[in-house]
């Protein structure tokens, strides 16, 4: 029998030399276990996408630059290969409105209102005063045009109008301070079942930008608590349960991977911030696991 080809799709930009630390140690164990192994480029027109098995979405950082040219490119590619996680899931999960269905079926989520025109978003940054606010796009990777004010600085609304004015929904949220002040744990899944847990050291500088001057993660282990884990578990529950109520495909009711966000209140229950079902960094280099975790994901999901 050959050996199975699998693609770990990515781009050829900067922010993807400079902050992909995964994709070399994944294409090794990939290898390892036997996989032809390569890293196309999602926009480059020489790439045959057929003449890979499995194709798993890996770095395209560049994608919200590129947003109508990528889910044009994803459709496409679909046609050719099979794809993880799902297209279907993919196009749900790229947009940050996919947590009203998780808010929808009862699963806690950091506050958030999103707005389409200036005037929605001038009134849900007065109604979180005088509680510091976080702005940012529904599409965005990175914390890209990502900012954390007081309800009265007037770069609070600069910010949300540019992202309303480039064709973009704004989101609108009461911070979370203890995430402001001391990051968020990170928790991963692999074919839906839990591996581990990384925290996420705070990013954000108020007034807008980021701490040190550029996007920098810090990244160390963590022990979530058990309500965590339950609240990432009902997470991942609800995602078969969406999928199948939206029509979507069979592989996108149970993820290849997934990274699920939670903001820890001292003295209260934890809530999601974000359910990453598209090109989450692993943190390999804090977890070496990750890549076993991977490879025999990827090995279940090519049985199937």
């Amino acid at each position: 029998m050959d050996k199975l080809t699998i693609g770990l799709l990515t781009t050829d930009t900067d922010i993807v030399r400079d902050h992909d630390k995964d994709s070399g140690a994944l294409l090794r164990g990939l290898a390892e276990a036997g996989f032809q192994t390569g890293a196309p480029v999602w926009h480059d027109p020489s790439v045959d996408w057929a003449a890979f098995d499995l194709l798993v979405v890996r770095s395209p950082w560049d994608y919200p630059e590129r947003y109508a040219e990528f889910t044009g490119w994803l459709e496409r590619a679909a046609g050719r290969t099979r794809i993880l996680n799902a297209p279907d899931l993919i196009g749900w999960n790229i947009d940050k409105r996919y947590l009203d269905d998780f808010r929808a079926r009862g699963i806690a989520c950091v506050p958030y209102t999103f707005c389409t025109t200036p005037a929605e978003a001038a009134t849900a940054i007065a109604g979180l005063a005088p509680g510091r606010i976080v702005v940012k796009p529904t599409v965005s990777a990175g914390s890209r045009d990502t900012g954390l004010f007081r309800p009265d600085d007037p770069r609070a609304l600069d910010l949300a109008e540019r992202i309303i004015a480039g064709g973009k929904t704004a989101m609108i949220q009461p911070a979370a301070e203890h995430v402001i002040e001391h990051g968020e744990n990170a928790l991963f899944y692999f074919n839906g079942d839990y591996a581990y847990a990384c925290h996420k050291g705070p990013i954000l500088l108020p007034g807008g930008g980021y701490l040190g001057g550029e996007y920098t993660e810090h990244i160390t282990r963590a022990d979530p608590s058990r309500a965590e884990i339950e609240l990432g578990g009902r997470a991942i529950a609800a995602i078969a349960d969406i999928a199948a109520r939206k029509g979507f495909s069979e592989d996108a009711g149970r993820p290849l991977y997934a990274r699920v966000d939670i903001a820890a209140h001292p003295g209260g229950a934890p809530e999601i911030i974000e359910v990453e079902l598209f090109e989450p960094a692993y943190f390999v280099r804090i977890a070496p696991e990750a890549v076993t975790h991977f490879v025999e994901a990827v090995r279940k999901r090519c049985r199937q």
